[in-house]
């Protein structure tokens, strides 16, 4: 990037690019995107942001490699959050007979405790991991807010734009496409009953969580099933309106990072 002409240094048009963009506050392009166009960090419209998450992404990584698996892992800290966990389902099918990855899709609950902050830091909470497939956190939810105590979504408040979303266990479950025999069946229903996947669709709002607000299949990472109402709530007037309709109109969704 540097030449050297007869003893006088000149710096080529990509260094001087990057210390300009530095001297605006914006993110050298060569530190997100290779000479493809490809990404090859995490996307932030300031420097500031962009060093602070190179600090936080080290802290979990460092921590898991040096001392041991987080009990909940900071979703947002991961370049490849897919990869993660497409990682869970492999690490729960080897310890199924029977299950083939193709058949294997998420199960999630969402749990009671909420990490506060946007650095994933969990020092000083007591957390304990769960038995099978992982805890992330890290989450905001945003077209809606959250009822604690009955775990569901309800409207958000005035000017609140998003919302601190609680830890969420995510799993494996076995969703055969075709016929299985009954030895695979006893060891799928070894960890206990599932629920139906069409049966949550019908009450509960299948929640796409992204990378980033950019909403589109590049940056989707999966889907959460969220309780869509309270228990005993009258039925929708409009036919044909499911009780999901009303947040998927909202545009409510999962974001790793607000920017």
């Amino acid at each position: 990037m540097i030449e050297a002409i007869e003893g006088t240094i000149i710096m080529t048009p990509e260094i001087v690019e990057s210390i300009n963009a530095v001297f605006d506050f914006r993110v050298p392009r060569k530190w997100q995107f290779d000479p493809t166009g490809a990404e090859i960090s995490w996307l932030t419209p300031s420097i500031s942001g962009w060093i602070k998450g190179l600090l936080d992404r080290h802290h979990q990584l460092n921590i898991w490699i040096s001392k041991e698996r987080p009990p909940s892992f900071w979703l947002t800290g991961f370049f490849n959050p897919q990869g993660f966990l497409t990682a869970m389902k492999q690490e729960v099918s080897r310890t199924k007979k029977g299950w083939a990855l193709d058949d294997v899709i998420y199960y999630t609950e969402v749990q009671k405790e909420i990490v506060q902050g946007e650095d994933g830091r969990i020092e000083g909470m007591k957390i304990n991991p769960p038995a099978e497939g992982v805890f992330v956190h890290g989450l905001f939810l945003e077209g809606a807010g959250w009822h604690k105590g009955e775990k569901r979504l309800e409207d958000s408040q005035p000017k609140e734009l998003f919302y601190q979303f609680p830890i969420i266990l995510v799993n494996a479950m076995y969703n055969p496409r075709g016929p299985v025999d009954k030895e695979t069946m006893r060891a799928n229903q070894g960890g206990g009953k599932k629920p139906d996947v069409a049966v949550l669709e019908k009450t509960y709002y299948n929640c796409p969580v992204y990378k980033y607000p950019k909403r589109n299949d590049k940056y989707l990472i999966f889907r959460v099933f969220l309780k869509a109402e309270s228990a005993g709530a009258p039925q929708n007037p409009n036919r044909g309106m499911t009780p999901p309709m009303k947040w998927k109109l909202a545009g409510t969704t999962l974001l790793c990072t607000k920017e």
